[in-house]
């Protein structure tokens, strides 16, 4: 049940990626108290953040990180190094 999220993340895989990215997306819009949707690739070592650019705006930003990087959450105050979430990663 969707209440009032301010991240949503999902975890990319080749089966669901288009619907994430797409119409998943475009659903999770609709929520006004989501500030940012991420999505992690689990194929590199690639974290791409959308963020809403204002609250209540329709209109979006679009971070990727990647290798050495620090991951930046803006709506739950976290900043993580990409290596942590990618712990064990052989790629």
């Amino acid at each position: 049940m969707k209440r009032y999220p301010k991240l949503i993340s999902e975890v990319l895989s080749p089966s669901t990626e288009e619907f994430d990215r797409g119409a998943k997306f475009e659903d999770y819009q609709s929520l006004n108290s989501l500030e940012e949707y991420v999505l992690i690739s689990q194929d590199e070592m690639q974290v791409e953040c959308r963020r809403r650019v204002a609250a209540n705006s329709d209109e979006w930003e679009t971070k990727i990180y990647g290798k050495r990087e620090l991951v930046v959450l803006q709506s739950i105050g976290l900043e993580v190094a990409i290596t942590n979430l990618y712990h064990g990663f052989n790629r």
